[in-house]
């Protein structure tokens, strides 16, 4: 079966949104990150407190509003900053063939992308798992990369036909 497709940056950024809300690693991350956040906001209001010997309450309450927002407004912080990284990532030099038109080709040995740099190719085997999004099907070949599949104009029905099931 051949498919042609094409990736956007939208795609890549995607992937890695998607890709850190299912790493257990990046989950653990994420929550260490927002939570560390209000304690050191908090440890700060207490050492300003003692340090200038006044009453507490203005710093616990000034560092405590901090606090929240920051535990509530961290994610979207960084959701943009993973896109941000996307798009620095993806205009470095060697990555020319990422965006653009792709022609994927799927036989019972594996997979085969092509595009005007190259091709990549990869058997069942070393496909370690299919995830299948709204819009997407992911097909990892290690723990943190995955041939993108945009579901745009696709009959997935036909391609689920040709994929692993694991």
């Amino acid at each position: 079966m051949q498919i042609q497709y094409e990736l956007t940056e939208d795609d890549y950024t995607r992937f890695n949104l998607n890709h850190i809300k299912r790493s257990k690693t990046s989950k653990r991350m994420l929550i260490l990150q927002r939570t560390i956040g209000p304690i050191m906001f908090l440890g700060a209001s207490f050492v300003l407190a003692t340090w200038l010997q006044e009453t507490g309450w203005w710093w616990y309450g000034t560092y405590g509003v901090a606090s929240i927002l920051w535990f509530l407004y961290y994610p979207k912080y960084f959701e943009r900053h993973v896109r941000k990284q996307t798009r620095r990532l993806i205009g470095e030099r060697g990555n020319e063939g990422m965006i653009g038109p792709h022609t994927m080709n799927l036989d019972e040995d594996g997979l085969r992308d092509v595009n005007e740099f190259g091709e990549t190719r990869a058997s069942w085997a070393g496909i370690k798992e299919v995830v299948e999004e709204d819009d997407y099907v992911y097909l990892y070949n290690s723990s943190v990369s995955a041939h993108i599949l945009p579901k745009r104009g696709l009959d997935m029905e036909e391609v689920r036909r040709w994929l692993p099931t694991r």
